[in-house]
Parts: C-alpha cells; sequence; structure tokens
C-alpha cells in the first residue's frame, strides 16, 4: 500500500457513511480536480496538495464540531499513521487550516499556491450540477423549504455562516455558492469553476422563472450573469 492509498482509505474509514454532501466521494472528487490542476501548475508539490485535498474535510466542524476544527484531531490522527516525514505533515497540516468558506469570511486565505490549488478545487465542487444536488441533499433533512420568497438574502457574519439559522436552500446559493467563482485565484480553477457556475445561474433563472418568482430574486440573481 503506498503512503497515499493509506490516507485515501482512512478517509473512507472516516467520511465513507457520511450523507450530507462531506463523503469520501466529494474529498476523491476534490483530490482527482486538484491532481489535474497541479498538471496546469508544474511547481506545485503534489505530495503536499493530495495530503490538504484527501485530509480539508476530516475534522469539519459541520461533522466533527468546533473542538475538532481546532485541534485538527482526526487529520493529525491519519498523518501519524502514515510514512510521510514531520516536515510534509506539518506543511499539509498548515495548508488544511486555511481550507473552507468559513475561514474565508473571517478572512483567513491560503498563503502558498499548494493550499491555493486545494482551496479551489474544494470551491469547484461546491458549484454546478454537483453543487446544486450536495446543496439539496445537505438541506434536504431540515424543515426548511427549498424556497422562501420572503427570506431576501443579505450580507452574512460568519457566525451566522456556520450557525445555520432559518436559511432556505435557494438562499445559501446566494450566500455562498455563486460567490465562489470570484474567489477562486489559480488559473485553472478560474476557468473550471466560470463554467459550473453558469450552471449555476441557468438553474435558478429558469427555476425562477417557472414559479414566477417575484422580480426582487430575478434581479439579484443578474448580478451573478
Amino acid at each position: 500500500m503506498t503512503k497515499i492509498e493509506y490516507i485515501k482509505n482512512s478517509v473512507s474509514e472516516l467520511l465513507g457513511n457520511n450523507s450530507i454532501g462531506h463523503d469520501d466521494k466529494h474529498v476523491f472528487r476534490v483530490y482527482d480536480t486538484a491532481m489535474r490542476f497541479c498538471d496546469e501548475i508544474p511547481n506545485a508539490n503534489r505530495d503536499l496538495v493530495a495530503l490538504g485535498a484527501l485530509l480539508h474535510d476530516c475534522d469539519d466542524y459541520k461533522l466533527f464540531g468546533p473542538e475538532s476544527e481546532r485541534l485538527l484531531t482526526n487529520t493529525r490522527r491519519i498523518l501519524s499513521g502514515s510514512e510521510f516525514d514531520k516536515d510534509t505533515c506539518d506543511k499539509a497540516i498548515e495548508i488544511i487550516k486555511t481550507i473552507g468558506y468559513s475561514k474565508r469570511l473571517k478572512g483567513i486565505k491560503p498563503n502558498c499556491i499548494e493550499a491555493e490549488i486545494v482551496s479551489d478545487a474544494d470551491m469547484c465542487d461546491a458549484s454546478g450540477c454537483i453543487g446544486l444536488l450536495r446543496c439539496i441533499e445537505y438541506r434536504s433533512g431540515s424543515d426548511e423549504p427549498f424556497f422562501d420568497p420572503n427570506c431576501i438574502p443579505g450580507e452574512i457574519t460568519v457566525e451566522q455562516y456556520r450557525q445555520r439559522s432559518y436559511s432556505p436552500a435557494v438562499n445559501h446559493f446566494f450566500d455562498k455558492i455563486l460567490k465562489l467563482r470570484d474567489i477562486c485565484t489559480t488559473e485553472p480553477g478560474r476557468k473550471y469553476i466560470n463554467e459550473k457556475h453558469k450552471t449555476i445561474v441557468y438553474f435558478l433563472k429558469t427555476y425562477f422563472d417557472e414559479i414566477n418568482a417575484p422580480q426582487i430574486w430575478k434581479d439579484l440573481l443578474s448580478k451573478y450573469e
């Protein structure tokens, strides 16, 4: 078993049964996308990108709580069982500390090319058809409606984003998903998410037309076309 295979197996054991859009399938898509981005950015350290992509959700606060997120409990445990050297593990941990939309809301940004690649790959998986399905899947267990015409989206704080107070699924597109296009920093990331962004806009535009949504919603969406 290679070192990467060990990491993949450990991630599957930890996240394989998750059903809210943060399972091992999501992680492996992010990994595959990040590796493709590396092909266009040859100066990036592929081992660091691989570790960042594979481990970025292993201590997600939505799954494991804020304490696990702060300490990176699962990430450190998995890395300690791998055969990667300490310097590589330490650098991977620093990358993971910068990955996530709520961290962006706090002003925390990727600080190296490897972190930028992982971040872009993660955000790309939150857009397009996959992102649409993940959003619906994540919200399916709540009592909130898919769309509430009276719940007009606006700027939100990191606390509001993390606490998930009343927020229909459509609002999540405006709170996060439609904004990801302007956050990607690598050239391959920007190209990929631009195409996926069009899918989200087309879906929402068609949906608003079919349900005859109030004009304010169509005007809000037009800002992202």
